[in-house]
């Protein structure tokens, strides 16, 4: 049930953020170059879209297995080295998606409580919460990924 709601989540609010963000950026040049009368909070709502895009799609990328990887060379060393080198990438892994995303990016968005966008005077927190959420996200379908893989590799041990 969870899986149901939470999987296409962060494909929505990536589609929709880089929709606006086409959309709005195109009426804007039309406006300011055709009409000589620029959309003065465009550049504020893009900006602020593409924080979203960026960090709700690291999740998106994550869960479709999209990000780069070296596996190539773990392939080659014998298994139970691969074992440890999976587990090492993961412990990374998790500690930028916990520390630095999840717990930092909280703090970054409670600090920017009192910080407000210039023209439309919109919080920055409203922005900000991208990151933890992104991070929060993104370790979700990190640990869908890890358990799945340790369930191919439990699967061809038995086959083997």
């Amino acid at each position: 049930m969870l899986k149901k709601w939470l999987d296409p989540i962060d494909d929505a609010l990536s589609v929709v953020a880089l929709a606006a963000i086409s959309g709005l950026t195109i009426v804007n040049v039309i406006c300011r170059f055709v009409l000589n009368s620029p959309i003065g909070w465009a550049e504020e709502v893009s900006l602020g879209l593409f924080v979203w895009l960026v960090f709700i799609g690291i999740s998106s990328a994550m869960k479709r297995g999209g990000h780069i990887g070296v596996d190539y060379f773990i392939q080659k060393m014998p298994r139970p080295l691969q074992l440890v080198l999976t587990l090492i990438g993961a412990a990374a892994m998790y500690f930028v998606l916990i520390y630095v995303f999840i717990y930092l990016g909280w703090q970054f968005t409670a600090q920017a409580g009192s910080k407000i966008t210039p023209v439309l005077g919109i919080s920055y927190q409203y922005i900000d919460f991208a990151v933890p959420l992104g991070g929060l996200l993104t370790a979700i379908h990190f640990t869908i990924n890890l358990i799945r893989s340790f369930q191919k590799d439990s699967d061809k041990k038995e086959r083997a």
